[in-house]
Order: C-alpha cells, then sequence, then structure tokens
C-alpha cells in the first residue's frame, strides 16, 4: 500500500508516459499484494506476513545489488544520514504492521480509503517538524479531506470494532515517513533509500517473527512468496514513476488503486462497499490531487 507522493518539479530528460506507466503499475502491484496480505492474515499473523514481505524485499534487492557487483553496490550503500534512513524504515514498518492489523479485519477499500488521508497529515505535520508554510488554499483542502475521512468511516462504535483504529495507526506512520523521506532521504540514491527501509523491517521482524511464528502450510507458501516478492517489486515501481516524471504529474495515478481495491474486495472477499465510502473518497482525492498539484 503507498500514498502519493509529496512534490517536486519537472526535470530535464524527464520521461512522462514511462512515469505514467510505472505508477499505475505501482497501484496495482500494492493492491495484489494487500490482498495476498489479508488472505494470508485469516491464518497466520500479521507479524509473521510482515516478515514475509520484508525478507522478500531484500532478498530481491540483494540480488539485484549483488549483480550490480560489490564497487556500485558500495556506492549505492552510502548514505547522508544513517540514523535518517534507519528511522525512516522503522517507520515504514510500523505502517506496514498497523496496515496488516487492519486488513485482517476491515475491508480493503475502508482501509485504502483512510491511507489516502496521508498526504494530508503530512501537509499539517510539515508545519511544526519542518517548518513550512501553509497557505489558506492548502489548508482548506486539508480541512475538506479530513471531512472525506469522517463520510468515508461513518459512525463507529470503537469499543465494539476497536480494529477500525488501526488505519489511522498506519496512516500516521507513512506521514511520518514521507516527512522524514523529505528530510533525510532527498540528496540519497532511490536505491539506497529502498534498501535501508526495507532492511530495518526485515531485522526487526526477523527479530519479533519466531514470538508469533506458525508452521507455513505447503499450500500457502507460494501466497508467502509472492507477498514477498511484491513487496519488493511494488516499491520499485513506485520509485521508477518518481524519477521517470514529476510527482505533480504521477502521483493522482496512485488514486487507481481505489478501483482495484473495491475490485479485489468484492471478487476475493465479497466486499461491497457503502456509498458513502465512495462519496468520502471523492473529497479525500480531490483534497490529495489538490495539494499535489499545488504550490501555494
Amino acid at each position: 500500500m503507498a500514498t502519493p507522493p509529496t512534490l517536486t518539479a519537472a526535470l530535464p530528460g524527464d520521461r512522462p508516459l514511462r512515469g505514467i506507466g510505472f505508477m499505475l503499475a505501482a497501484g496495482l502491484l500494492f493492491v495484489l499484494l494487500d490482498t495476498g496480505v489479508k488472505l494470508l492474515g485469516q491464518d497466520y499473523s500479521p507479524i509473521q506476513v510482515v516478515w514475509a514481505r520484508y525478507a522478500g524485499h531484500m532478498l530481491v534487492l540483494g540480488g539485484y545489488l549483488a549483480w550490480l557487483g560489490w564497487p556500485r553496490c558500495r556506492k549505492l550503500m552510502h548514505t547522508e544520514s544513517l540514523l535518517g534512513q534507519v528511522l525512516r524504515g522503522l517507520l515504514l514498518f510500523g505502517a506496514s504492521t498497523f496496515a496488516y492489523l487492519a486488513l485482517r479485519d476491515l475491508p480493503l477499500l475502508q482501509v485504502y480509503v483512510v491511507n489516502f488521508s496521508a498526504p494530508l497529515l503530512v501537509t499539517l505535520l510539515a508545519i511544526p517538524l519542518l517548518k513550512e508554510r501553509v497557505t489558506l488554499a492548502r489548508g482548506a483542502a486539508v480541512v475538506v479531506g479530513f471531512i472525506g475521512v469522517i463520510i468515508a468511516v461513518g459512525p463507529v462504535d470503537w469499543r465494539a470494532q476497536p480494529a477500525a483504529l488501526l488505519p489511522f495507526g498506519m496512516t500516521l506512520c507513512f506521514a511520518l515517513y514521507q516527512l522524514t523521506t523529505r528530510r533525510f532521504g532527498r540528496h540519497d540514491h532511490p536505491l539506497t533509500s529502498l534498501f535501508y527501509a526495507g532492511l530495518a523491517g526485515a531485522l526487526v521482524s526477523s527479530a519479533v517473527v519466531p514470538l508469533f511464528w506458525t508452521p507455513i502450510a505447503l499450500g500457502d507458501l507460494p501466497l508467502f512468496l509472492m507477498v514477498g516478492l511484491l513487496g519488493a517489486v511494488s516499491q520499485l515501481a513506485l520509485i521508477l514513476a518518481m524519477r521517470c516524471a514529476p510527482a505533480s504529474l504521477v502521483s493522482p495515478f496512485l488514486y487507481t488503486q481505489i478501483v482495484w481495491a473495491s475490485l479485489f474486495g468484492y471478487l476475493v472477499f465479497g466486499d461491497v462497499p457503502l456509498l458513502q465510502v465512495y462519496l468520502g473518497a471523492v473529497l479525500i482525492i480531490g483534497a490529495g490531487i489538490f495539494l499535489a498539484t499545488r504550490r501555494t
């Protein structure tokens, strides 16, 4: 699962059509990943599924780095802020854990709609954390977006359904992850950021997964492998999209996840979303696109 990236400017040599294609692919891959996660979450601990996601991430990326050779690999491992990259990875791991816990009990689309509010939270948190200024127009967009969240979630008895709170923890971690990426990963190579984000999640999940381990049935092994593979490939598609075109152009295409989440939620799990979910999603997505495409 991913949220639309923050605004970046166009650069010489951008390939917008290729960037859009990679972003469309990323949207589909993230929903396929989360569909696999939800299926596995019925029989296995979300911590075990998170471990599979990050273990696969590091296996795929590690194989690619080995293919590049040690000199290039060593160069890619250099970062301006190791602690900052580790913090990014821990926040992404936290977001994944909240997301996988939520997906076990909630419909795909509901989790995605709340996740789409992360850019709104980024805009708010950037004020105290990055000392950024927010104009009246952008502030109004944030308010409209959060009204959309309230509409989409609807009236919930939090004591009877505590799982409904989990997507908000996921969204907070995603927002902080984006802010730390803006703060610490701005000058690092994309593969460097991808490596450290995966490494932090792999190390933490490997340390705790023995406490939650359930023997994997032979028939579920392909699904575990698919989750691991998609965890790496989906992130790589997102990074390639951002390298080919500015975020203001490609980020709205990531909202196609709502189409895939609706489709797979219905076909695989029989979920039929309420109209209010789509109405809220329209407000959230509209606000997100406004924030992604305007500087003031």
